[in-house]
């Protein structure tokens, strides 16, 4: 499996009420998969304190059994690029400039010396190149990537669990392959590609900047892109921002390593969407044919209900959720905190069909993570099942699952 970071940040928590019915907050890894809790990314930008934080017998006393935060085995960490995009010079969120040397500190202060056991991704500074840089802008960003990636690799060299990764960018897929080349030359084996949010709706521009894939229907990497000269030294590559199930197919297909993004949160959280595993295609050709989007603000009704000591939420048969996991479990049993909820007057459970609190919102979220983590599994068999056919097979829907190779 091509490894998922979930995004988090300092808002990415659950507030519960523990044995003397105290609110207390925690972070959501411990609701989300085990496959994916053990593994997340966060930004210099962000308080990571939470997510760190050690504990058992965690979340609502409520609930019959306790939650215990999942061990941690790869913390990747980024130096905030995101935030500091608009300005010539790089600084960090919470101040002070951007160099190897202040974000090598950073990392090690905040995230290294925490815990030994934990192997961590670190990222050279890098400086966002946006498709519509100018000339000049291009080559201030691009000499501050090389210059940082050199100077970083030197500070990290020695230090245990800790593996550097530098950072492509670009325009174009020319110039996004002479940045990978210089990196690897610098003796980077592990090389990520950013700014390709802003592409997210054209599949076919994503794939020719990192790719050079000109055909999305009879794709083949060009061995003179960025991606075609990490596969030919052996390097491995993570792609920021994009983690849709869509893309998880992709990056299968090309080999990529690893991947992160905040997709589950933003769909969940924010704009009230949960996902639900769907079999109605037998022959699916896409991520998208893996899973249904229900809009929760589209549930025709919903009626709250007295069931023994707390309200729980009944709606109409288009709010349906068949969840099957220790996460929907907890929702369904444990409380909302917030006074500020517009079900406050009731006493009720976190139910992710409503808004008004975080633990309504970030249920979602949690949800989401679950089916994703199921949708990716799914991908995978798809992508094994391609690549293991017979050649003449004629399960051309395949050929949609199938590796992509580097051409000649």
């Amino acid at each position: 499996m091509t490894q998922f970071f979930p995004a988090l940040a300092h808002t990415d928590t659950m507030g519960f009420f523990d044995e003397n019915n105290q609110r207390k907050l925690m972070s959501v890894r411990g609701l989300l998969p085990e496959s994916i809790a053990a593994n997340f990314l966060i930004s210099l930008s962000f308080d990571e304190s939470i997510h760190y934080a050690p504990g058992i017998d965690l979340g609502d006393s409520n609930v019959s059994f306790r939650l215990t935060r999942p061990e941690i085995k790869t913390v990747f960490v980024d130096c905030g690029a995101f935030h500091y995009v608009g300005e010539d010079s790089p600084k960090f969120k919470k101040g002070g400039y951007v160099t190897s040397k202040t974000a090598f500190d950073e990392y090690m202060q905040r995230h290294v010396e925490k815990n030994p056991n934990i192997n961590y991704l670190l990222c050279s500074p890098d400086h966002i190149i946006s498709p519509e840089s100018s000339d000049d802008e291009f080559e201030k960003r691009k000499n501050f990537i090389l210059q940082s990636a050199k100077g970083f690799l030197k500070r990290v060299e020695g230090v245990q669990n800790v593996t550097p990764i530098g950072v492509v960018h670009g325009r174009n897929s020319d110039e996004r392959a002479d940045i990978a080349k210089e990196l690897i030359n610098l003796g980077y084996d592990y090389i990520a590609f950013g700014g390709l949010v802003p592409l997210a709706r054209n599949t076919l521009e994503v794939l020719t900047q990192i790719g050079g894939i000109s055909d999305l229907n009879n794709p083949t990497i060009d061995p003179e892109s960025a991606l075609g000269l990490c596969l030919a030294n052996g390097c491995n590559t993570h792609i920021f921002g994009l983690n849709s199930p869509e893309w998880y197919r992709w990056w299968k297909r090309i080999g990529v390593t690893s991947f992160d993004g905040s997709k589950l949160s933003q769909e969940g959280a924010a704009n009230g969407i949960i996902w639900k595993e769907s079999f109605d295609n037998p022959k699916p050709t896409s991520g998208m044919d893996l899973y249904k989007r229900l809009q929760i603000k589209n549930i025709e009704s919903r009626e709250w209900i007295q069931n023994e000591n707390m309200h729980i939420l009944k709606t109409s048969d288009d709010g349906f959720l068949g969840f099957n996991n220790f996460a929907w479990d907890y929702l369904m049993a444990a409380r909302c905190t917030s006074k500020r909820c517009p079900q406050s007057h009731v006493k009720h459970n976190c139910d992710p069909r409503v808004t008004g609190s975080i633990e309504h919102n970030m249920g979602r979220m949690i949800l989401n993570s679950h089916t994703f983590d199921a949708i990716m599994r799914r991908i995978d068999q798809l992508c094994d099942q391609a690549n293991s056919r017979p050649p003449n097979s004629k399960e051309k829907w395949l050929d949609q699952w199938k590796q992509i190779e580097v051409g000649k």
